[in-house]
């Protein structure tokens, strides 16, 4: 598994190149993405039975596997608040691989305020990985966000030279323009330089003034901006501190992307800002806001990752009535299953009759839950057809169909409340060999054997698509 000749260097050098791979670059990429898997779910399974063993087999492992194990291992150290622990490990991510800024920044809120040493310690990681590789991620937890949230937890100077990095890292980029995403208001930007004058210039004020006076006469777009955030992020999202949220605070969950809005992108933010308001409509009128859902797209997105808006605002309307109208939350559910029937990449679709199934069972509509349930296995054998099907077989490992992970993570959530349905279930399906790896995994779940590590692969050749996911257990 770890000896397999595929490495991400070649994978590296292939893709630059800039050319429409053929059928032999495809295999190779496809050969190298198999390992990954392998090494990330057997690395995983170990984790829980020895992660010392683990550490020592990580410099053997592919830099993408390896820098996904240590993210891991540091939040399991993180939650269990091993913070030494969690400290050594981000010690170990090597400065141009991919630094964990998410889990960094999380255990910076955990440490207690007599550790700022170690806060500074964690910041000046994630500066050397960040000065190796500048990463253009426009989130509420990158490298700028970090310097946002703990900057008067680190020297003055140390602070100032980093808002210098991230500036001179977003002034190399191509000029690309940006545009930044939150639940209640989006701005665009000409550049990734004018985006982080914006988010580091309130910070840069308190430290010098003049430089900020200085900078801020080079982006004309933060300097309007900044009339209307004065805080620049904070101002939209004012959870982005040196302190953990508070027990039900939510943050805003900002997010950006690089280059105009794509006529996608808005018809996503569209369809979601009409999810949203039938949700609203649903606690006032959840007859009107069931009509209101049907004029909502079944599918919008890109054709092999789409989204189902108009399921979407079924279940948010289940959600909003199920303790106070469960008539009409079992008329969305049964609306939503509806809407489904003839969806198109209906793997993507799982999400939906899980969520459907778990709403059902916990209004008690056990009966609604299974009908459900079998809707959605119907689903998972169209699945099936397209994953064997003679003309463009997915070649991918039969325990990583698409196929298989929607039957198991159905079969799964139906065994919650009648594994006697599930088995019965299971056991019409024809592919003999899906039907005893499901038997498998059943057993082992109700034996209260940890779950697997989850992962779905399509790989066909006719088609020239290949793409996979890797999904952890529940905990």
């Amino acid at each position: 598994m770890l000896a397999m000749p595929e490495t991400q260097e070649e994978e590296n050098r292939l893709a630059s190149q800039g050319q429409r791979p053929d059928q032999a670059t495809i295999e190779v990429f496809y050969n190298l993405e198999t390992k990954r898997k392998l090494q990330e779910a057997a690395l995983n399974a170990l984790l829980t039975v020895d992660e010392s063993k683990v550490e020592s087999l990580l410099s053997q492992a592919l830099p993408d596997v390896r820098a996904t194990l240590l993210r891991y291992m540091v939040y399991r150290a993180m939650s269990a608040k091993k913070f030494d622990r969690a400290l050594k490990l981000l010690n170990q991510v090597p400065t141009k691989e991919n630094f964990p800024y998410d889990e960094a920044t999380q255990l910076m809120l955990e440490l207690p305020p007599e550790r700022d040493s170690d806060k500074q310690e964690i910041f000046r990681l994630a500066m050397a990985s960040d000065h190796e590789w500048h990463s253009p991620n426009i989130s509420s937890d990158d490298f700028a966000s970090m310097i946002v949230r703990f900057w008067q937890h680190v020297p003055p100077a140390l602070a100032l030279d980093a808002i210098h990095q991230v500036l001179d890292g977003a002034r190399s980029e191509d000029g690309r323009g940006v545009t930044l995403n939150a639940p209640s208001v989006k701005l665009g930007f000409a550049s990734e330089y004018d985006y982080r004058v914006f988010e580091l210039l309130p910070v840069l004020r308190q430290l010098d003034d003049d430089e900020a006076d200085k900078i801020l006469k080079d982006s004309q777009q933060a300097q309007i901006q900044l009339k209307q955030f004065p805080n620049g992020v904070q101002s939209i999202d004012p959870t982005i501190t040196d302190t953990p949220l508070k027990e039900g605070e939510q943050g805003q969950g900002l997010g950006g992307s690089f280059g105009a809005p794509k006529e996608m992108d808005q018809v996503l933010q569209t369809t979601k800002g009409r999810v949203q308001e039938i949700g609203r409509m649903a606690e006032d009128n959840p007859r009107q806001a069931i009509a209101a859902a049907a004029t909502v797209p079944e599918s919008v997105g890109s054709s092999w990752w789409p989204e189902f808006p108009r399921a979407q605002a079924y279940l948010t309307i289940a959600r909003t009535t199920m303790k106070k109208n469960p008539f009409a939350a079992r008329d969305a559910l049964e609306e939503m299953a509806a809407s489904l029937k003839h969806a198109a990449s209906s793997y993507h679709a799982t999400e939906n009759w899980l969520e459907g199934i778990t709403m059902a069972r916990e209004m008690g509509d056990v009966d609604l839950a299974v009908k459900l349930f079998r809707s959605g296995m119907e689903q998972a054998d169209k699945l099936r057809s397209e994953d064997a099907d003679p003309d463009d077989p997915n070649l991918a490992l039969k325990a990583w169909w698409p196929s298989v992970s929607a039957y198991w993570r159905l079969v799964q959530a139906a065994s919650r409340f009648s594994p006697r349905t599930a088995l019965e279930q299971v056991q019409e399906i024809k592919d003999p060999e899906i039907l005893l790896l499901l038997e498998v995994r059943l057993a082992n779940n109700g034996l209260g054997a940890r779950g697997e590590e989850s992962v779905t692969m399509v790989h066909k050749k006719s088609s020239h698509s290949s793409w996979s996911e890797f999904r952890r257990p529940e905990e």
